[in-house]
């Protein structure tokens, strides 16, 4: 019968130092942030009276929300598709073995890093002012969301794509756009159309917060309900939002593992 070697022994003094790090720098940031435990109970009947104006939903404002909704998964959408097409040349520079020089992989590597800095709320102040609010803005703003997204995840798996077939094609003769249309982009389609869905599940989730500075869709009717205290509405909004998106999220969920 063969022995079953013993557990190793933990070590107790790294486990109590990780332990102490870590509450000492929650303390010390509560306090950078003025946080009091004492302050928060004291105004917990504020939190109290909110979920009680915010319960039940307004059931007979859900009509009104299709229309806003709608615009929603429109400014999803054309973000999704505009921003993944134009992350397909960033990712693929963005691979350092297809990418034309060290040079350019230098440069598009930091353009995906400023993209990415930014978040995409910045991205809706931004494109609202220049174009005005409502929903292109907003679709701008998530094409540029979506570009950071699916350059970063693609561009890592077609780092570890085989090298055969494209190095094949290169000794055919094969240009370095051939090379990657015939040798790489073939391999890494999968992932690609996987990322794409799972950008479009992100892009429906941060259309509505977009809508908060005037970028279209729902986040709108949200922030006026809101700002107007109709609480009960805010809570069919999220709803709503929420029963839409767990229902995206599936039905992507499972095309993802079709293509697995």
């Amino acid at each position: 019968m063969a022995m079953v070697p013993p557990k190793p022994a933990r070590n107790w003094p790294l486990w109590g130092g990780t332990i102490a790090f870590l509450v000492a720098m929650s303390w010390w940031s509560a306090h950078g942030i003025g946080f009091s435990l004492t302050e928060l109970l004291c105004n917990s009947a504020g939190g109290t009276r909110l979920l009680q104006e915010s319960w039940p939903p307004d059931f007979a404002f859900l009509p009104r929300l299709i229309d806003p909704f709608m615009e929603t998964i429109y400014i999803a959408i054309v973000g999704t598709v505009v921003g993944g097409i134009l992350s397909i040349p960033v990712a693929i520079l963005a691979a350092r073995n297809l990418t034309l020089g060290p040079i350019i992989w230098f440069a598009d590597r930091n353009f995906m890093n400023i993209l990415r800095t930014l978040p995409d709320l910045f991205w809706a102040m931004l494109f609202a002012t220049a174009v005005g609010f409502g929903p292109v803005a907003g679709a701008l703003a998530l094409s540029v969301f979506t570009i950071a997204v699916i350059s970063k995840l693609w561009s890592e798996s077609l780092e570890s794509i085989d090298m055969g077939m494209p190095e094949a094609v290169r000794a055919c003769g094969g240009t370095w756009l051939q090379m990657v249309q015939f040798g790489a982009i073939p391999q890494g389609l999968q992932h690609y159309v996987s990322y794409a869905l799972y950008a479009f599940e992100l892009n429906v989730r941060a259309s509505m917060v977009l809508g908060l500075v005037g970028a279209g869709g729902i986040g709108m009717i949200l922030e006026t309900q809101r700002a107007n205290f109709e609480y009960e509405r805010v809570t069919m909004i999220i709803l709503a939002v929420l029963v839409a998106v767990l229902i995206i999220e599936q039905i992507s969920e499972s095309i993802r593992k079709r293509l697995a």
